[in-house]
């Protein structure tokens, strides 16, 4: 069964984001939609965390999403370790479980950071940021993990965005765009234009650091590796107008079979925000209307035809499987559906305008 797009979104909600939410940052996981103190918090939660909270404070200038964004933020500037990298893992009491987190976990507090930076924040706000993404730029150019990369593309894209005259973020942009088209080319091949022989998580994000170096640099290769790879990843995972996000249960690695389940919202999410950054780069209608197919999986256009975003609560389903939604609602997930819901509504007109055109 195949669910149905909605054919009027509900509200974006704060309240179960703001539930999991304490002084100290966002809670790793929720049982159900309660959160689950025993796992703590991650630097990588409270990083993505913090993109949402200013994205909805842009929006509607909340003075109490202000106040989540400093506490997101707080928690990434005391997860910094005296060399510029980042812990991950904390107890609930407040212990770091790591020495140093992961170079993902570093990834995500450079987007998060440099997301920071390009917004329409305090100045005070903004110097924090800066500070954090300063002092851990010289970890650029050793850090390997193609994911890492990505997120760490899209900090320098929006750290130019504020700082446009800055020639060592430009540089590193440069470094992290052309390395990704150097795996692409090193891998890829007519039935695998991809930059690695698998598929796993946050695929989209590749392709779309791609279009944000294209934007910033102008650069034509990173443009043809962009559409090129989001063009392969579209004619797998979008099957007759509907989003089959790569299952974590097994991935998909070249010349096997795919894994359908479980399907996380980290997926998607990446999905609609790449294929946005396809249609700002190119102005193609066809990836607008891809994103609104990603978008839709949180709604109900899905494998199974249930919708994973909760309109009363805010809260968004762990995982879909081939019975159903997962009910617990951990930060993760809820963070995921609440960036594409905000990635996605300044263009919901402009598909409106696009649907009366026929």
């Amino acid at each position: 069964m195949k669910g149905e797009a909605p054919k009027i979104y509900p509200p974006i909600v704060f309240e179960h984001l703001e539930t999991l939410t304490d002084s100290t940052g966002v809670i790793q996981h929720a049982i159900f939609s309660i959160p689950n103190r025993r796992t703590g918090y991650t630097t990588d939660d409270n990083a993505r965390a913090l993109i949402t909270a200013i994205m909805e404070f842009e929006r509607t200038q909340s003075r109490s999403i202000l106040r989540l964004a400093s506490t997101y933020l707080s928690f990434i500037h005391y997860a910094q370790t005296p060399n510029g990298r980042f812990h991950n893992f904390m107890a609930y009491d407040q212990v770091w479980l790591d020495d140093q987190g992961s170079e993902d976990c570093f990834g995500r507090v450079l987007w998060a950071c440099g997301y920071a930076l390009a917004a329409d924040l305090h100045p005070n706000i903004k110097k924090v940021a800066k500070e954090l993404f300063d002092r851990a730029v010289p970890w650029i150019p050793v850090t390997l993990s193609l994911r890492a990369r990505a997120y760490m593309a899209s900090g320098c894209y929006y750290y130019l965005k504020y700082m446009p005259e800055n020639d060592t973020i430009r540089q590193m942009l440069t470094h992290l765009a052309d390395s990704m088209c150097e795996d692409f080319e090193r891998n890829a091949s007519p039935d695998w234009a991809w930059f690695e022989d698998w598929l796993t998580y946050s695929n989209g994000m590749m392709p779309r650091a791609l279009f944000l170096a294209y934007q910033a640099l102008q650069k034509e290769e990173y443009l043809r590796v962009a559409e090129e790879s989001l063009d392969f990843l579209t004619s797998v995972c979008v099957i007759d107008d509907v989003l089959h996000p790569i299952g974590c249960n097994g991935w998909y690695f070249r010349n096997r079979e795919r894994a359908w389940y479980d399907q996380q919202p980290v997926d998607p999410m990446c999905h609609t925000l790449s294929y946005l950054a396809a249609y700002d780069a190119t102005g193609k209608k066809e990836y607008l209307r891809l994103a609104k197919i990603s978008f839709d999986w949180f709604f109900g256009r899905n494998s199974v035809g249930e919708a994973l975003y909760d309109p009363v609560t805010g809260g968004c389903s762990d995982a879909l499987s081939p019975q159903g939604r997962n009910l617990n609602e951990g930060a993760e997930s809820t963070i995921c559906c609440l960036l594409a819901q905000l990635s996605m509504q300044p263009y919901l007109d402009k598909l409106s305008e696009f649907n009366s055109e026929g």
